[in-house]
């Protein structure tokens, strides 16, 4: 199986896949630096969205088809380093390291270098595979860590990461991480279903009650220079104020639509309800003594003696007999 067959996916930019939320942590605007981009499937949706992209690729086969859409292509080894020269005096707005850092033998080196890459202000956004995922720890219960083509164990992972170890990699090599959001998958939906059907019910509910993060899949994290991580947490804050002040407004404005909605069709009601006691009276009055003719005439068919009686009963009342 090739690389470009093995990392070719396709997903909705709008949608709930990591990849989309990965894409929606970038800046608005600006210079993108990809690292490990594979066959281009974010680069094309990031080039589309109007972003200058520079990708850095050790597979030719994919740099060929990712400079085709239209990327700055460097081929190189990440951990050769070299590559960097090509980029020296130059900054980027956002660094994009996603499944990247479990392929490399010395993450801590590249993560180091990527720091004369980024603008003073901009974002590291990283993602990584967590290995204390519940299909892994299903699997560990039974004795098995099977390397698979894709996956949480793919054959070409050289680390592995919980949330934890990746803070800590990040904070010894210069990196604030700002924002985690992980990204869930059920276990019996994953490569490791038949391990977890394997388990019983109740080690099942033990490994979900007492193992961290075993729902997590992998771990997204944006991180920025540890000099600026207060400065930019800061205003990070101030953006999510103002992003609550606009709902809060939204939903204030709907709200007020809806409000005055109700107070009509409450208006509307009432007039009915007014309407249906006005002619209720005048059904009312309309049958008379006799309770109405259509109903007269099923009394009379239902019991004829007792109808007749009420009639003369009636006719006696009107007469005053």
């Amino acid at each position: 199986m090739s690389d470009f067959e093995r990392y070719h996916y396709a997903f909705d930019p709008e949608g709930d896949e990591l990849a989309a939320r990965l894409i929606r942590r970038l800046p608005q605007k600006g210079r993108v630096l990809e690292l490990g981009p594979g066959p281009g499937v974010m680069t094309k949706v990031m080039i589309d969205k109007g972003y200058q992209l520079t990708v850095v690729e050790i597979d030719p086969d994919s740099a060929q088809i990712v400079r085709g859409l239209g990327a700055e292509t460097i081929v190189a080894d990440l951990e050769d380093l070299q590559w960097l020269e090509q980029l020296r005096g130059r900054r980027f707005d956002a660094v994009l390291a996603c499944d990247v850092l479990e392929h490399l033998r010395h993450p801590e080196r590249v993560l180091e270098a990527l720091r004369q890459c980024l603008e003073p202000q901009g974002r590291l956004i990283v993602s990584v595979p967590n290995i204390a995922y519940g299909g892994v720890i299903a699997a560990l219960v039974q004795g098995m860590f099977d390397y698979t083509p894709t996956g949480l164990l793919d054959h070409s992972h050289l680390r592995f990461f919980t949330r934890r170890s990746l803070e800590r990699l990040l904070w010894r090599t210069g990196w604030s991480p700002n924002y985690w959001e992980p990204y869930a998958f059920p276990v019996e939906q994953s490569e490791f279903a038949r391990a977890w059907g394997a388990l019983t019910d109740v080690q099942r509910q033990s490994l979900v009650a007492g193992a961290a993060d075993s729902e997590v899949y992998e771990w997204m994290t944006v991180a920025c220079h540890a000099e600026n991580g207060p400065a930019i947490a800061l205003q990070d804050a101030q953006t999510l104020a103002d992003k609550a002040s606009e709902d809060l407004r939204a939903l204030q404005t709907v709200y007020a639509q809806e409000h005055a909605s109700l107070l009509e069709h409450q208006k509307a009601f009432a007039q009915a309800r007014e309407i249906i006691v006005e002619q209720q009276r005048e059904i009312d009055a309309l049958r008379g003594p006799y309770g109405g003719s259509t109903m007269w005439i099923a009394r009379v068919l239902h019991n004829p003696r007792n109808a007749m009686r009420r009639l003369w009963q009636a006719i006696r009342l009107r007469l005053g007999w």
